[in-house]
């Protein structure tokens, strides 16, 4: 009888666990943030680091030299790129009420020939109104989850240092961690990190071979075709396409436009480009270096990126579908593989 009528303590103390780790979640969320993008990275360099293991070069070297070629690429392309970048973003920014202008008369033209039965395009300046609405929202999310720009900076400086050091000691952080992880459920918790990391990691680099192949294809294609601002609007798509689906649609946009202010047969060549090169990346480029990594449909991409964006501005656009990719391997690995084991030993 009093054990019937006992409080339940034990579930009381759940609840409240489960409460307060919510709280602290959502008041060091940025926190978090930075450290699940130091997780990635670290996933991205880790073939690197073992290749180098195999070679006994200690790891601290590995990462430096890792950090060294990036800064030594990037500085490379600032010397011979942002000259350029900087001359045809002055010349399309000067250019843009032309172009805006054209593009609008060119539409009024185009839906005068139906007459009064013609369905309404959308004017010019909603989409200025629209545009002028999304952007500085991302760009307050943006700002919010690295707590401003110099909160931005001395972010990077902090995943930089948390994934050199996770690689550097991943031994002693694994065997650590593993510890608050019950004896029997160990070796299974130690055999799951390896493809969670693998997720993430072939995720990021293939990501970032993928918009590299994108942005030269498009730079070179565009200035073969002779549309002004090729390398600016290349530029554009590949640093963007790190986001998937952002990069191609924003830089598609800009570059149909800025061939339609030509003309119409140069913006319809224009867009040829765009979808034969998002043919490729698509059929090709993906499946072989991101798809196979993640195993994630593209709709879940999708969904997974808009929320990211919604909550954490580019950076959680960013370490989404990483994080994402992992989070798929653990439900994969825990339940699905067991369940469809379970089906096919009752068949």
């Amino acid at each position: 009888m009093n054990q019937a009528n006992a409080f339940p303590w034990d579930w009381l103390w759940k609840i409240l666990g489960i409460g307060a780790g919510l709280w602290l979640l959502a008041n060091t969320w940025q926190l978090w943030l930075l450290v699940l993008s130091a997780l990635i990275l670290t996933a991205a360099m880790l073939p690197a680091a073992r290749w180098g293991d195999r070679l006994r070069v200690p790891r601290i070297i590995t990462v430096c030299a890792i950090y060294l070629v990036v800064a030594l690429v990037l500085w490379l392309l600032g010397w011979f790129l942002v000259p350029v970048l900087v001359e045809q973003g002055r010349q399309f920014a000067n250019e843009l009420p032309i172009i805006v202008g054209n593009i609008k008369g060119w539409l009024g033209d185009l839906s005068s020939l139906g007459g009064e039965a013609t369905i309404p395009l959308p004017t010019v300046e909603s989409l200025d109104e629209n545009w002028e609405k999304i952007v500085p929202g991302l760009i307050e999310k943006t700002l919010r989850a690295t707590a401003g720009v110099l909160g931005g900076v001395l972010g990077v400086l902090v995943i930089l240092f948390i994934a050199a050091y996770a690689l550097v000691d991943a031994e002693r952080i694994s065997r650590g961690l593993l510890a608050l992880v019950p004896a029997d459920r160990r070796p299974r918790v130690a055999a799951l990190a390896e493809p969670v990391l693998q997720r993430m990691g072939g995720y990021v680099r293939g990501q970032i071979v993928a918009s590299g192949c994108v942005g030269i294809i498009l730079t070179a294609g565009l200035w073969t075709l002779e549309v002004p601002y090729a390398v600016l609007i290349g530029g554009l798509a590949a640093v963007l396409n790190v986001i998937p689906f952002l990069g191609a649609t924003l830089a598609s946009i800009v570059g149909v436009l800025t061939a339609l202010n030509l003309s119409v047969s140069l913006a319809l060549w224009t867009a040829l480009l765009f979808w034969g090169t998002n043919l490729i990346e698509g059929k090709f480029l993906v499946p072989q270096l991101v798809g196979l990594a993640t195993g994630l449909h593209p709709l879940a991409v999708m969904l997974v990126i808009l929320i990211g964006a919604k909550l954490g501005g580019l950076v959680g656009a960013l370490v989404a579908v990483p994080i994402l990719a992992g989070a798929w391997e653990i439900l994969r690995a825990l339940w699905i593989a067991p369940m469809n084991a379970v089906e096919t030993g009752e068949k």
